[in-house]
């Protein structure tokens, strides 16, 4: 007889993905998910003593590694970095560089033609440099993020999913936006997406009825694999990954296993799953703070805007065809036209605000923005 199986099906406008591994001692995955530790060089004039330089160039140090982090976020490629807003946010940093990184080893140091050098190794606090990144790049756009884990332990439905819950606090706390949905909205998602992947069309239809611009999708399944101590003992694999609802790119993929132990079967499914999600989710916001910061991203993405007060469709048209000969614009589509309004797609190179901005070279104005929609009116 096969074993009991635990199955769920992922879904979020942001899809996650976790694989089998062996699970870190929880010590050991505190510190992967808090701190990340680089290897940096700092130096500092001589102008007073050498214990005064010595520890101006331990703070160039810090400075340098949390440089370095935030490049992985934002790398030298992109616009973000010529910009006068990421320089106050990297002043901002700097200044407070303590709060962010601390020198847990001191690899070399002395002193050489007036100047002190110094290489070490920095913990770099990740989730409070995170959360002041976030709240930078939201200011170009706050994505909404819908996140569906329909779960059955046993062949039997789970009213409040393991992991679904897990991924939901998890991006919550992290600042972003999470859909929340009517179980009826589950259960007509759930369908939708059983059927495998989505198509461009299925895609943004999704996007615009849920006014999302992330999905979070894949597959959980908890197995029994014996008894632990005369306990129930799970294993659980979590495939996820996160879709860009407007053009379609993967910008996350990746998979994770985990364990779990209780008195009964549906528990330690359950614990399992929960766990599982638990190893996943510290990957979650370095993915959208790429994705919000333009990297990895395809040159081109769709973005949905909303007309209201078209005077005509003329009037509309002469828009569609104002934007499609507009720089970085690729394309421009109409997907609908009533006396509410209009709503069209356009494909542009740019970032949500750039869109934005160019609207309002056409004398519309802007009076909504999100990663992915942009709400204009006619002047």
């Amino acid at each position: 007889m096969s074993p009991p199986r635990l199955r769920t099906g992922l879904l979020a406008l942001v899809l996650l993905t976790p694989a089998l591994l062996t699970p870190p001692s929880a010590a050991a995955l505190a510190a992967a998910t808090t701190e990340q530790t680089v290897q940096v060089r700092g130096q500092a004039i001589i102008t007073t003593t050498p214990a005064a330089a010595r520890q101006a160039a331990l703070n160039d140090a810090i400075r340098a590694a949390i440089e370095q982090v935030l490049g992985a976020y934002i790398s030298s490629s992109s616009t973000l970095r010529s910009t006068d807003a990421f320089e106050q946010l990297q002043q901002r940093l700097i200044k407070r560089a303590d709060g962010f990184g601390r020198v847990v080893q001191i690899l070399s140091e002395g002193e050489q033609g007036g100047t002190y050098t110094v290489t070490v190794r920095v913990a770099v606090a990740r989730p409070s440099l995170e959360q002041e990144l976030k709240a930078f790049l939201t200011q170009k756009g706050d994505p909404r993020i819908l996140v569906v884990i329909p779960e059955a332990i046993l062949r039997r439905p789970v009213p409040d999913p393991a992991a679904e819950t897990e991924v939901q606090r998890a991006l919550i706390a992290a600042g972003y936006r999470v859909v929340d949905l009517k179980q009826t909205e589950l259960n007509r998602l759930r369908d939708v997406l059983r059927g495998g992947e989505l198509d461009a069309q299925a895609r943004r239809e999704l996007g615009t009825r849920f006014k999302a611009d992330l999905l979070v999708t894949g597959e959980a399944f908890a197995e029994e694999y014996g008894a632990v101590m005369s306990q129930r003992a799970y294993t659980a694999r979590l495939e996820l990954k996160v879709v860009d609802l407007a053009s379609g790119q993967i910008i996350f993929s990746n998979a994770y296993t985990s364990t779990g132990a209780a008195a009964t079967d549906a528990v330690a499914g359950k614990t399992a799953l929960q766990n599982v999600a638990k190893t996943a989710v510290p990957a979650l916001p370095g993915a959208l703070l790429g994705w919000l910061s333009g990297n990895g991203k395809a040159a081109g993405r769709t973005f949905t805007v909303r007309l209201n007060g078209v005077p005509n469709f003329k009037t509309l048209n002469d828009t569609l065809a104002t934007l499609r000969g507009s720089a970085g614009v690729n394309a421009a589509l109409s997907r609908q036209y009533d006396a509410a309004g209009a709503l069209i797609e356009v494909e542009y190179d740019g970032s949500p605000e750039d869109l934005a901005g160019l609207l309002e070279d056409l004398s519309l104005t802007v009076t909504g923005l999100s990663a992915g929609e942009i709400t204009v009116t006619y002047r």
